[in-house]
């Protein structure tokens, strides 16, 4: 992990740290990618799946049927703004 990176990690999840934290930072992030490096090296070929506390066709709050969805100009009757038949948001970052 570079300096670089763990900056450009940091702005994504939008902190800023001074040169000491980010020292640190590139530590912490180069022995949990290798930590991650070591469970991808296991064979789990033969390790069954985790186990559910609750069965899985008991886990469902409702069963899944398809129903109509709210009209668009009702939904959008109570937005602040509206462009392009849709809600219209400030940007919050900018998308490389």
């Amino acid at each position: 992990m570079t300096e670089r990176r763990v900056q450009r990690v940091a702005k994504l999840a939008a902190i800023s740290l001074d040169e000491k934290e980010a020292e640190e930072l590139e530590g912490d992030l180069d022995r949990i990618l290798a930590y991650f490096a070591e469970l991808d090296a296991l064979d789990t070929t033969d390790v069954p799946p985790t186990t559910q506390v609750q069965p899985l066709e008991q886990s469902a709050w409702r069963a899944d049927e398809l129903t109509p969805s709210l009209d668009r100009d009702e939904a959008l009757a109570a937005a602040p703004r509206v462009e392009n038949e849709g809600f219209a948001v400030p940007a919050f970052m900018d998308v490389p």
